[in-house]
């Protein structure tokens, strides 16, 4: 952990056998923190306008899709509508020069977009304890291209034995 942290480009989660890149991204053209490229379905990005993964302060964000019809991480990590992480999970974030950070799942907590206040911590954090938050889409409208809740995995920094 450093107070810079670095940028990640690649991460791991056991649970999933994934071992994925993670791509460095803003927001997109609506203002929104800007998800991987639509055919990635396991690709991570990084909204490199926040914390960079390994900080000690502040929450590490991470996109990563569900599709509609199913296929995509998102769809595994919250497959029937329940959490399929456990706590203790190991996510591990890799930086280019070799850098590595350790998070364990700790929590995921569902908000529909109707209730979502941009103003509190639940995605964006620059000052608080250091967390990896994964954010996924959930409850697909039928028909339209529209999302109505999104479901965030939140990660402590693992810290040892």
């Amino acid at each position: 952990m450093s107070d810079e942290g670095f940028e990640p480009v690649r991460y791991e989660i056991q649970r999933f056998e994934v071992d994925e890149k993670v791509v460095s991204l803003g927001l997109d053209a609506e203002g929104a923190i800007a998800a991987p490229p639509k055919s990635e379905p396991r690709m991570a990005s990084w909204w490199n306008q926040g914390p960079a993964a390994g900080v000690t302060k502040g929450k590490t964000v991470f996109s990563i899709h569900t599709y509609r019809r199913g296929g995509a991480l998102g769809n595994q990590m919250y497959e029937g509508g329940q959490n399929q992480l456990q706590p203790g999970d190991r996510i591990v974030v890799h930086g280019r020069q070799g850098e590595v950070a350790c998070y364990d799942f700790v929590e995921a907590k569902k908000v529909f977009v109707e209730d979502y206040d941009p103003e509190s911590d639940t995605m964006v954090d620059f000052e608080g304890n250091p967390l990896l938050t994964m954010i996924i889409c959930w409850d697909h409208r039928a028909g339209t291209d529209v999302w109505d809740s999104r479901v965030f995995f939140y990660a402590a920094p693992y810290v040892g034995d």
